[in-house]
Order: structure tokens, then sequence, then C-alpha cells
């Protein structure tokens, strides 16, 4: 089992999610049968939504092929499987181990993550969520960086700096999905990186040269749980930097540089013109009675950060509308609970 019960944030709920320790077993994908089962039910999920890799490029990842050991941010490729007592797939976890030896920092980058319908609400969705700090934490041992840092006094313990981050959809009031989502990450310890000081986007990843289109990045929110530091308010520049060179670090390798390049410029563009050292997060609300607390990450809020091109062809609504309509949907239950 791929996760350790003390890496799982106390909001998840402990009992719950000791029942789904002892439901489910966690295992990294081993093999192309078990890649492919794992990435057939991603697509089914993502695919449409031109939110998953191609099969061949995460393929060569898994094989190892893009891995160089040299680079200034080593990374790693994982799957994970989730199968109940019976071996039937639950859910799929992928994620990209990072490691910036020099910072000491290893940035697990939470790609996917899939519950099949009949076993959501078992508590196996904060197994696939917390599952990565243990693969950081062995990629730091690894790495001989679990130990005191070159810059420690003598008998100090410089601890290495373990991030999660996940890229998640501005909050969308017609679209039910995107507060709920964001609920269970802050109930499992994230918060969000202010897209007015990060801008983040995620490259194209269709074939646009095949395709003959000119590709169009899609904006995201930079979603984030430094382990340990959960109730820290906020985060160092060079952390919020990292975010986005951890992730271009993964998508150089399939996607070409120029197209990466206006997403870098409009994201660190931004950063660089923030003042302060630490960058405060945004607390993400952890259910229907914060529902208030999205007023920043609301899609008319975030998409005026980014080109007109990259916002997607829906009009935006005034802010103070669009959360009233959020508010008032989920008062009257039609947001769900």
């Amino acid at each position: 089992m791929i996760v350790d019960l003390g890496d799982v944030y106390p909001a998840e709920g402990p009992e719950k999610v000791a029942r789904a320790i002892a439901q489910y077993s966690l295992e990294e994908a081993q093999g192309r049968a078990a890649f492919d089962e794992g990435y057939d039910a991603l697509d089914t999920f993502f695919g449409p939504k031109g939110e998953l890799e191609r099969r061949e490029v995460l393929a060569a990842w898994l094989a190892g092929v893009h891995t160089d050991p040299a680079a200034p941010i080593v990374m790693t490729y994982h799957m994970l499987i989730a199968r109940d007592a019976e071996g039937r797939l639950a859910g799929v976890r992928d994620a990209y181990i990072t490691l910036d030896r020099a910072a000491r920092r290893c940035v697990a980058l939470l790609s996917h993550a899939l519950v099949l319908p009949e076993h959501r609400r078992s508590g196996l969705a904060a197994l696939l969520r917390a599952a990565p700090v243990a693969l950081a934490r062995r990629a730091l041992a690894e790495a001989g960086l679990d130990g005191p840092g070159g810059g420690a006094a003598a008998g100090e313990a410089e601890k290495a700096e373990v991030l999660l981050a996940a890229e998640m959809e501005a909050v969308d009031p017609d679209d039910r999905d995107t507060a709920v989502r964001l609920f269970a990450y802050g109930r499992a310890g994230f918060s969000v990186i202010p897209p007015s000081v990060l801008p983040y986007a995620q490259p194209d990843f269709r074939d646009t040269a095949a395709l003959g289109v000119t590709p169009i990045p899609l904006p995201l929110m930079a979603v984030v749980r430094k382990v340990g530091e959960e109730e820290r308010g906020d985060i160092s520049r060079d952390g919020a930097a990292s975010f986005l060179r951890h992730y271009q670090a993964a998508h150089v390798r399939e996607v070409d540089p120029a197209h990466l390049a206006p997403i870098r410029e409009n994201a660190l563009g931004r950063l660089a013109a923030f003042e302060g050292e630490r960058v405060p997060l945004i607390r993400i609300p952890r259910g229907p009675a914060e529902i208030a607390g999205f007023a920043p990450l609301l899609r008319s809020v975030v998409m005026p950060l980014y080109p007109t091109a990259w916002r997607g062809k829906a009009p935006l609504d005034d802010p103070a509308r669009e959360l009233e309509r959020l508010c008032a949907a989920w008062s009257t239950g039609e947001g769900g609970s």
C-alpha cells in the first residue's frame, strides 16, 4: 500500500480513510497491461476534456525514457492503481515526482485522479490525494536529501521541502464539479496561489502540428499543499515559482518549448510584479457553508488575467453577479452538498 495514514490531512476524516486502507490496495502500475488499464480509465473521463496527455507520451514516461538523472529538476512518472478486495479496478492516480536537489525541494505534480463511480465517498479519493507524499519522500531518501542539508549547522536538520501541486479549474456557478473538486482539496489541506500573482496555464496537449491548429493554453489555478506546513498562510516567492518551473520541466519533454514560453511569461511576469518575499495563499472553502470564500477564484475574476484567446468561448459575467449566482445555487441545493 503506497500511502501512510499519517500523510492524510486530518480534515479528510481519519476513520473513513482507515477503512479505505483496509478495503483497497494501492500499488504502482507495473507493465504495459496495468498501464493500459489505468490509462483507458483516465481517458474515458479526461480525454474528452483535452486534459490527458497522449498514450504514447505517458507510456514513454513510465518506461523512464524521459527521465534524466543529471537534469536540474529530475522527474519520474508514476501511475497508481487502486483495486477493491476482489481485485477490480477502483481508481487511478498518476503523478510526476520532480526533484530539485539544489533547492532541496520535491514537488509531486498531481496529474489526474479518478475514483470510479461505485467507489466514491469511500475514502479512496483521500488515499489518492495523499499517496504521492510517500513517493516524494522515497525520492528524497534515494537522493540522500532526507537528512541535514549542506548549509545546516552540525546537528541541525535542514528539512527538505515536499510540495503537492495540482492544476484546477476556476469556479464556475454553472459547473457544480468545479466547486466540489475544490472542496475536496480544501479538506485535504491544499490552498491556492492567488491567480492574480501566478496565473498558471496548462499547455495544449493536442498534436497541434498534425491538426494544423494554433495551440491554446488552458488556464488553471495553482493548488498546493506544503506537507507539514498546511496551516501556514503563505508561500515563498521561489516556492510559488517552482509550481510553474516543475510543471514546465515535465511539459518540455512533450510540448514545443515555443508553446510554453507565453505561459511562462504571463505567469512569471505577474509574479515578478508582486511585492514581498512571501505570497499569501487563498484558503480553499471546505464545504457549502463557506461558498462565498470562492470569490477570488471565480471564472470571471480569474480569466481576465490571461490573453483573450485562452479564455474559451463562454462569456464572462460580472464578478459580483457571478458570486451571487454561485451562492444562490448552493443555498437552494442546486449546487449539491
